[in-house]
């Protein structure tokens, strides 16, 4: 399993009539962070080499606490690899508050250009069945 932190900033467009952060834009969050740590991992490398994308195939959401404008977010991502399946999990964090406002959970497939789904590269599998390791990014 590795690790990474992605902040961001609470803009006024992702706000819904309430004055909260919209549900779907969690989800968008979430995706920022999956980008980011195939980032900061090298895996985006080896995966544009191969020719593959991530794409995900089942999501969970669970809202807690709501964020607003201008707060400021911490999201931690964890991605593992076993039997052959990738699973995400993400923790949307009100950095202010230390409050947890969303968890999300799920697993991904990689895709080649045809949109056919294909076996991990061992490069990546090797990587998230490796030992711990923690990126932070801004």
């Amino acid at each position: 399993m590795k690790k990474s932190t992605f902040d961001l900033t609470v803009r006024g467009y992702e706000l819904d009539s309430f004055g909260h952060v919209n549900n779907a834009v969690y989800l968008q969050y979430a995706e920022s962070a999956l980008w980011n740590f195939l980032r900061v991992n090298g895996l985006l490398e080896i995966l544009t080499a191969e020719g593959l994308f991530p794409v995900i195939l089942e999501s969970r959401q669970r809202y807690i606490h709501e964020l607003k404008m201008f707060d400021e977010v911490k999201i931690d991502t964890e991605v593992s690899c076993t039997c052959g399946v990738v699973s995400y999990k993400h923790i949307i964090r009100n950095k202010n508050t230390g409050l947890v406002s969303c968890r999300i959970s799920g697993k991904l497939a990689y895709v080649n250009s045809e949109r056919i789904i294909c076996d991990i590269p061992d490069r990546v599998r090797e990587c998230l069945e490796g030992e711990k390791n923690d990126h932070n990014e801004k």
